[in-house]
């Protein structure tokens, strides 16, 4: 018995020292010895912009990162995401020009696994254009359009992938003033949510204990590859604050407003942008998709499908429910299946088949024209 207390006591004094010297010393020993056998990512393409807040800088390769992911990043000389043998394309007239955010950046993939980048594979008569940036709205949608198209750019037909975030971005963060982006008061709580336990410890030792969160990190993988546990997403991934108003709605999260108010912002953003590309004799189609926890928690026939195949009835030349190939697959598969399937793994961004069957269906229906 005095052996197993004197384990445990050694055990106890060891983690505990671990903690301290990592309180103390960790960052510095992460930085110096850790980090430097991880490819360092550039982030210098994301920069400011002051008609519609945020872009990407042109011209650019690098590696891009999210998360533990490291993939290769490029711009052309407009400064759209565009595959690294075509970044030095030079032209203002495009076919197609897609636009959205993180979704339709296509965080986390290749250029050539993103459903844009096969889309383009595939439509190899058409100029496309992915005009989309991460944490863009509704407000940016048009913002940025409406500037491009002052710019002297020319567009055939515009495809708006718009996220179920959207409404966060357009609430929270973003508005329009005079055709220009202005963020609101309550920007700083655009990227808030609430964590449960295990996120919020995650942060935590991130952020004040590098060497325990990687050891933890560590750990866990080695366990998960010998198949003693196994990963599923938090709740972070499926109730995620930005992505549950089509089934969970609360004002107090979108800046007090009442759906009904939050959702007109966005009408009334999308009804200036259908307005302007008319007046262009410019197409526009919308397309919609679900995050994990729309698959989990929620139906096909959602909010925010039924939202913008409403609006596109008057607005629109196309409405794309790419809800319903997602919901399909699900029917017959536990959900877990299904997130692993087609989502980044501990995220709610789509994976390369995820990417793949945005990509297959729209072609789908683009060909049926």
């Amino acid at each position: 018995m005095k052996s197993i207390f004197s384990v445990a006591k050694i055990l106890i004094i060891t983690i505990f020292t671990f903690i301290l010297l990592d309180f103390v010393f960790g960052k510095y020993l992460y930085k110096k010895f850790i980090r430097k056998n991880f490819k360092d990512v550039d982030t210098s393409f994301a920069i400011k912009d002051k008609v519609y807040d945020h872009k990407f800088a042109s011209n650019f390769k690098g590696l891009a990162g999210w998360g533990n992911i490291r993939f290769e990043f490029c711009t052309d000389s407009n400064g759209f995401r565009s595959s690294c043998e075509d970044q030095f394309r030079n032209t203002k007239n495009f076919d197609i020009g897609f636009i959205g955010d993180s979704f339709t950046e296509a965080v986390g993939v290749d250029y050539k696994d993103s459903f844009v980048g096969v889309i383009e594979k595939n439509l190899k008569n058409q100029k496309i254009a992915n005009l989309a940036v991460a944490s863009y709205g509704t407000a940016i949608y048009f913002s940025k359009i409406n500037y491009l198209l002052d710019q002297g750019y020319n567009f055939k037909e515009i495809f708006v992938f718009i996220d179920l975030s959207d409404i966060v971005d357009d609430t929270l963060c973003y508005k329009l003033d005079n055709g220009s982006v202005k963020r609101r008061s309550t920007f700083k709580k655009c990227f808030e949510g609430d964590l449960e336990f295990q996120d919020s410890l995650n942060e935590f030792l991130k952020k004040r204990l590098r060497l325990t969160y990687e050891t933890k990190n560590l750990l866990k993988n080695k366990l998960v590859e010998k198949k003693i546990i196994s990963l599923k997403p938090s709740l972070l991934q499926t109730e995620h604050e930005r992505s549950k108003w089509t089934y969970k709605y609360e004002s107090v999260k979108y800046n007090n407003y009442s759906l009904e108010e939050a959702t007109n912002i966005q009408l009334e953003n999308m009804n200036k942008l259908s307005s302007l590309l008319k007046s262009k004799n410019i197409d526009l189609t919308i397309a919609v998709y679900p995050w994990p926890g729309t698959l989990k928690n929620d139906v096909e026939n959602n909010k925010q499908t039924i939202l913008w195949r409403e609006f596109c009835k008057n607005n629109c030349k196309n409405f794309y429910n790419f809800m319903k190939p997602f919901f399909e697959i699900s029917k017959n598969k536990e959900f877990y299946e299904v997130y692993k399937m087609f989502y980044i793994e501990n995220d709610h961004h789509f994976n390369e088949l995820g990417n793949k069957i945005i990509a297959d269906n729209f072609l789908k229906l683009y060909n049926q024209k």
